[in-house]
């Protein structure tokens, strides 16, 4: 909910018609090799053909370029369902094929959970989740967490991107219970720390309409307490809040990998009321997350960003506000928690790849296909951004900004490690350890 509308952005990352020009030699990767007379699928012994056809631009009759084929292989690779991705083009006895051949991830997970909350070694977390990443290998998501500890958590949750394969409509829904620790470091300085509980139901409903867009409609109902009540904690003076929610949002995502792109563009819309004249809480939330991704010449990728949320409407409890600090973070400022209503940044990054993602077969380790094949690859980086979180009212400025350079890993079962230097616009500099993808 971090994101902010920037319709002049969202126009440079979807293309529209091309002004005429004139003709330019094709670049070996985007000259035509042949008509698709059909499609194979192999090494998929529990994913289902229409799972992997579904994320693929090239169909029956179209004509191949090798610029497709990768394109075609990182999306499949993207699923997060294989260790390994290959498409080849070949004929045979006149007929010519596309054969998409790959290595399936082992899909039921279950994992230990163990860490320190927002990097805080005095508040240590625990616990074990069970995911299922392929039920029926239909790309179905079963997830159960428990976790102890610093803001203790139990959840459960299910998605189905193609529950109507015929329609492309997609359907989702989760249970959860969350005590947290309140984020406000203003609360905290007024009165101490204090928890907040919060019980959340809810179901998700949209459809695919091309292989680039979706919108969707979600629905729930929320109960959040606090610990300590305070004016402003909660809507209601008894420190409960029982609303209704609905959210409407819109994506167009044309990356080719999702969690480090080379090309492509995302582009995230949403709306979401809270309370529907039930009770007291009555706000509006409008958000966007903008991204795209420029391949330029010697192999370099320019990636850029911009998001944030605005609020319209009654008071948005302490709760409901938004922060840089936490999962949004800005670096220069990696650890300096900014809080508001609404909030807004930006980030450009220039990446270059030292080792280009390739697969590894550990033969020689005594483990599991599903876990033998290995996906890895090394990027350098140099970074900008800014940003800030206000509360209704007040300006944006002043500006938190950062720039600096780094080395990101693309490792296994798309893990991305990051590991960078950053100065703020004072010159302060700090080492930066982080686990996230794409910007």
């Amino acid at each position: 909910m971090r994101t902010c509308v920037c319709l002049t952005l969202l126009t440079l990352l979807i293309p529209g018609p091309e002004p005429a020009r004139t003709q330019v030699p094709l670049s070996p990767s985007e000259a035509p090799l042949g008509i698709i007379d059909t499609v194979i699928i192999g090494g998929n012994h529990k994913t289902r053909d229409y799972v992997i056809l579904n994320e693929m631009a090239l169909r029956r009759g179209d004509t191949v370029t090798a610029a497709g084929m990768d394109y075609d292989r990182d999306r499949i690779y993207s699923l997060g369902l294989f260790t390994r991705v290959d498409v080849m083009y070949d004929s045979l006895e006149h007929v010519k094929f596309l054969y998409v051949d790959v290595n399936e991830r082992w899909y039921l997970l279950p994992f230990p959970i163990l860490g320190f909350r927002d990097g805080d070694t005095k508040r240590f977390f625990f616990g074990a989740g069970l995911l299922h990443e392929n039920l029926g290998g239909r790309n179905q998501k079963l997830r159960t967490l428990l976790i102890l500890g610093a803001d203790p958590e139990v959840s459960l949750a299910f998605a189905d991107p193609l529950i109507l394969r015929d329609e492309q409509m997609f359907f989702a829904a989760g249970l959860s219970f969350n005590r947290l620790r309140n984020k406000s470091e203003v609360e905290v300085a007024r009165t101490g720390p204090f928890d907040e509980f919060h019980y959340d139901a809810n179901i998700t409903l949209g459809k695919r309409f091309t292989l680039t867009q979706v919108a969707g409609i979600n629905a729930g109902f929320r109960h959040a307490e606090v610990s300590a009540w305070w004016p402003g904690r909660t809507i209601a003076p008894n420190g409960k809040d029982n609303f209704l929610y609905g959210t409407a949002s819109y994506v167009l995502d044309s990356r080719d990998l999702f969690e480090y792109p080379s090309r492509g563009a995302y582009a995230a819309l949403y709306a979401t009321k809270y309370g529907f004249g039930e009770t007291a809480v009555n706000f509006t939330r409008l958000g966007a997350d903008l991204r795209g991704y420029v391949p330029l010449p010697l192999g370099f990728t320019l990636a850029t960003r911009v998001q944030g949320s605005v609020v319209s409407g009654g008071e948005v409890p302490i709760y409901a506000h938004v922060f840089f600090g936490y999962g949004e973070r800005l670096r220069g400022w990696f650890n300096t928690v900014l809080e508001g209503d609404d909030c807004a940044g930006a980030t450009i990054e220039l990446h270059h790849y030292l080792l280009t993602p390739r697969v590894f077969r550990m033969t020689a380790l005594p483990i599991p296909e599903e876990f033998a094949v290995w996906r890895f690859g090394i990027s350098a980086a140099i970074f900008a951004n800014t940003g800030n979180a206000w509360y209704r009212g007040q300006k944006l400025t002043p500006l938190y900004s950062g720039y600096g350079a780094g080395i990101h890993f693309l490792l296994p079962y798309s893990f991305v490690v990051r590991v960078e230097y950053a100065l703020n616009q004072y010159r302060n500099g700090e080492f930066i350890l982080d686990l996230r993808g794409a910007i």
